[in-house]
């Protein structure tokens, strides 16, 4: 607004408030009307004008007359001017004036002398702003542009540096620097790999009864599930798990409806899995027995769309196995039989044995008692199989879990029970044959070593504290080698493919020499070297028939690591086997070409341990002290070992086994050098094995 505007304003109000103070001081106590007022205010302004000095002037300053006398009865008040700018009609833009488009300058608003036209006179706008009446100057006013002190002041531009900073604000100048050029070099530093996303698929909620908000819920609950993680190697709950399993129980609080029941088993089915990823098998549990407790009993179980629900881990498959996880995933939605089994294996793997035990008859029972279901049936029928078939598979791997469970708590006579009766099944197919027939041999094995440490603990007591047992010829420790023998014999043979036929050797190998059958215990460790898939002779040749690019390298590294574990376990037996019988040189030979299987100190210590007795059994004292002495500069150059031995104990203990005999070899040959120094020596006929 402008200031002119401002400032006639200001003097009304005065006016009116001083109209008022006169009409009170009077005793006119009555309201009068509003053109009352008005007309009693111009007519104040009237005598205010009359009443005004006529200004003096100068002889360089001419007296300018007053025009329009007549408009001093005019109201100075304009129309509409109490009314909001936004009801007022819009005005006509005038023609521009180049005279008024300039800038306006202060001294030039009421001129005195127009210096550039002194002789008419006149001001350059061409109007008199002295004898013009109050009207005319809000209508001149109004017309004229904003005077520019009142315009916001221009800031300095930042790209241009050279322009003065302003007065007003103490504005600095940026300082432009020279950019670096920033070199990315591994020299120096590990380049950062961006982590990569997590890929999560997206699970739909069908169905036209649930509602939006609801169908979000289920979505986010079983998203949330596959997300969360336990961590590795963490013992506790992390808040992604917590939160996952907080939010399940909130949508499960809410599908109480019958049509909820599929949606109720996905997210129980997710909340399972995210446990068994994560490895926590009591959160596992008890997610597994709140599913049974809700579906076991109903007949209308897997509740339409079989495949779409995600299905639990294979049942041979170990607890924590990730690839049986994943497989398990697009396997779909469990039985009831499998979902007992599955219980019953975690029940084993936390030691509460008696729990599986029922978990797994319970799978048993299942398989006979619950109704076929056409969903499961035509699922099997797409893979080619048969729903029977699928169940008998089920009863079967129910009888071997309660064999491992017997196996596991060391009741060897009731799991040679149960596997006797798998054996017994006709429809098993071979590869379950043979985990079941190695199994056995096993248990008898398991069982016959358990008799010979009763028997052996039992002769160590005084002859009044001896226990007379009397044991039947078949669980006697002869008759369980004799049974040993019997099974894994020609296991190889049988079943080429079966994973356990190094064991199976290994296994007769220790029975042959429990029957004091040495040359056959060898044969059958020779034939694990010769004979397994794994030799690398074998491998060679298999592999150079092949090309380069159609070789597969990660089955050769996994080949090459079993034979290295095999050639170890084999080689230290038979080394070990020859140093109780005094064979010191053939140990000597097997120790010294195991050194090269494996440069980890914790098979290097102790192998150069028993090099160096071997040495010492032999007579070669000044070896065993060189390898002794070498034993130690290994410890303290390797940095590996020396954190091996402050992790194991074991090596701690070798370690301090190769300091002692080395001082006892310092100091039986010091006594050695005396004796040959002071003419001491022995008398023939004795020994000097002391010395």
């Amino acid at each position: 607004m402008n200031i002119k505007i401002i400032k006639f304003r200001f003097c009304l109000s005065i006016l009116v408030f001083i109209a008022f103070l006169v009409s009170s001081t009077h005793g006119q106590r009555e309201l009068k009307s509003i053109d009352e007022v008005i007309n009693g205010i111009d007519s104040l302004l009237g005598d205010i004008k009359s009443t005004q000095p006529v200004p003096q002037t100068t002889v360089e300053q001419a007296p300018i007359p007053y025009s329009n006398v007549e408009t001093d009865s005019v109201p100075f008040r304009v129309n509409n001017e109490l009314m909001p700018d936004m009801f007022l009609e819009p005005k006509q833009e005038s023609v521009s004036n180049p005279l008024l488009e300039q800038p306006l300058n202060l001294d030039d608003v009421n001129p005195s002398v127009d210096i550039t036209n002194q002789e008419a006179n006149i001001p350059l706008s061409g109007f008199d702003y002295r004898q013009a009446s109050i009207e005319e100057l809000l209508k001149e006013v109004e017309s004229l542009d904003l005077p520019a002190f009142e315009a916001p002041m221009p800031r300095p531009s930042t790209t241009d540096t050279g322009s003065a900073p302003d007065p007003i604000e103490d504005v600095k100048p940026t300082e432009l620097l020279p950019k670096t050029t920033e070199i990315e070099t591994t020299l120096f530093s590990d380049p950062v790999e961006e982590p990569k996303p997590v890929v999560v698929e997206d699970y739909l909620v069908l169905g036209e009864v649930i509602d939006h908000e609801l169908k979000e819920d289920i979505r986010e609950a079983i998203l949330a599930t596959r997300r969360a993680s336990g961590g590795s190697n963490n013992p506790y709950v992390t808040r992604s798990v917590f939160k996952a399993a907080s939010f399940c129980n909130r949508v499960l609080g809410r599908l109480n409806a019958p049509h909820h029941k599929r949606y109720r088993r996905d997210v129980l089915l997710s909340l399972i899995s995210m446990h068994e990823r994560n490895q926590a098998w009591v959160d596992a549990a008890k997610s597994y027995e709140r599913y049974l407790e809700e579906f076991a009993a109903d007949d209308g179980y897997p509740h339409e769309d079989h495949e779409d629900a995600p299905g639990i881990p294979d049942l041979k498959a170990a607890l924590g196995s990730v690839e049986k996880w994943l497989e398990g995933r697009k396997r779909g939605a469990p039985t009831i039989p499998e979902t007992h089994i599955r219980v019953g294996k975690i029940y084993r793997n936390l030691g509460a044995h008696r729990m599986a035990f029922n978990k797994f008859y319970d799978a048993i029972n299942a398989t006979l008692t619950l109704p076929q279901n056409p969903a499961f049936e035509l699922a099997d029928r797409k893979r080619g199989e048969s729903f029977e078939s699928r169940m008998d598979a089920e009863s079967n791997q129910a009888m071997f879990e309660i064999a491992e469970t017997f196996m596991d708590s060391e009741d060897y006579d009731n799991a040679i029970k149960f596997f006797d009766r798998l054996l017994q099944i006709e429809q098993m197919v071979d590869s379950d044959r043979s985990v079941v027939r190695f199994k056995k041999g096993v248990a008898h094995y398991r069982r016959a070593r358990e008799n010979l440490t009763k028997e052996e603990r039992n002769l160590r007591l005084p002859p009044e504290q001896r226990q007379e047992r009397e044991v039947n010829f078949d669980e006697t420790p002869r008759a369980d080698f004799a049974k040993v023998k019997e099974s894994l014999r020609g296991y190889g043979t049988l079943y080429p493919q079966s994973p356990y036929v190094p064991e199976a050797h290994y296994l007769l190998a220790l029975t042959y020499e429990q029957l004091n059958q040495d040359e056959e215990s060898v044969a059958e460790l020779l034939k694990l070297l010769k004979e397994a898939d794994f030799n690398p002779e074998l491998i060679i040749s298999r592999e150079q028939s092949r090309t380069l690019r159609d070789r597969d390298q990660l089955a050769l590294n996994k080949l090459k690591g079993i034979w290295n574990f095999w050639k170890k376990k084999t080689g230290n037996y038979l080394a070990n086997k020859f140093f109780e019988d005094n064979e010191y040189f053939n140990a000597y030979r097997i120790y010294t070409a195991l050194r090269d299987v494996d440069r980890s100190p914790s098979w290097q210590l102790p192998i150069l341990y028993q090099i160096a007795l071997c040495e010492e059994k032999l007579g070669n004292y000044v070896q065993a002290m060189e390898t002794y002495t070498s034993i130690e500069e290994y410890i303290n150059s390797e940095e590996d070992a020396r954190e091996g031995m402050v992790n194991n104990e074991y090596l701690k203990f070798v370690y301090g086994m190769v300091k002692w005999r080395r001082d006892q070899l310092e100091d039986t040959r010091s006594i050695r050098q005396a004796v040959n120094r002071y003419g001491i020596y022995t008398v023939p006929g004795k020994s000097n094995s002391g010395l």
